[in-house]
């Protein structure tokens, strides 16, 4: 086997992003196979085709290299941006669908549950996923509804909330090991949940 080194020389950022991505990828794979203790620096180096010494330039240890793992997933998720009609709900709508698909990738949900499976020995794996899903979900998601008037200085209360309402069918899959549900399953879903919440959320002030 071949093993890079891209300590060596200047390759270009291109090179270099593709390499850094390249990493990302094999380890996240060699969490999913082997689980968090079981695998090693020098395996996901070896799976990466790059140095153990270059790993160890990049990542001081594997805690570190799981983090940017996690963080180089959360580049898949949806983004949230205002539809031209207005429509928020549109919007919601399809934010739930597509991060629900993206949580359902295969190596998504491997690493959900290897989190919960390891966690109690490894609680810092428990630590980084709750702060991932804080900076790339929770609060991108506040952020919407604190500029849509759907919040107050309760934002993140209520992301929280309506994220664990959309994701609450993917969790009982996962944890069942239910089907799939089809497009038309999820979509009424999503619709649901974001109607169940916007009403809830447009009466706050008559409470």
């Amino acid at each position: 086997m071949q093993i890079l080194d891209i300590g060596r020389g200047r390759p270009t950022a291109d090179v270099s992003r593709q390499k850094a991505a390249g990493i990302l990828i094999a380890a996240r794979e060699a969490f999913c196979r082997w689980g968090y203790r079981p695998v090693t620096m020098r395996q996901i180096a070896e799976a990466a085709q790059v140095s153990t010494r270059t790993l160890y330039n990049q990542y001081k240890d594997k805690f570190s290299l799981f983090e940017a793992c996690l963080e180089f997933g959360s580049s898949a998720f949806p983004v949230l941006e205002d539809h031209p009609s207005g429509d928020v709900g549109l919007v919601l709508r399809g934010f739930a669908i597509a991060l629900v698909k993206v949580l359902s990738g295969e190596t998504s949900q491997s690493l959900g549950m290897l989190v919960y499976r390891e966690g109690a020995e490894f609680p810092e794996l428990i630590r980084a996923s709750e702060r991932n899903q804080q900076e790339y979900l929770v609060r991108p998601l506040a952020a919407f509804l604190l500029r849509h008037g759907l919040a107050e200085d309760d934002g993140e209360q209520r992301a929280k909330i309506l994220l664990a309402m959309m994701l609450s069918g993917w969790h009982r899959r996962v944890s069942f090991r239910l089907p799939t549900p089809s497009d038309e399953e999820q979509e009424a879903y999503a619709a649901l949940v974001v109607r169940l919440f916007l009403e809830g959320a447009a009466s706050r002030k008559d409470r």
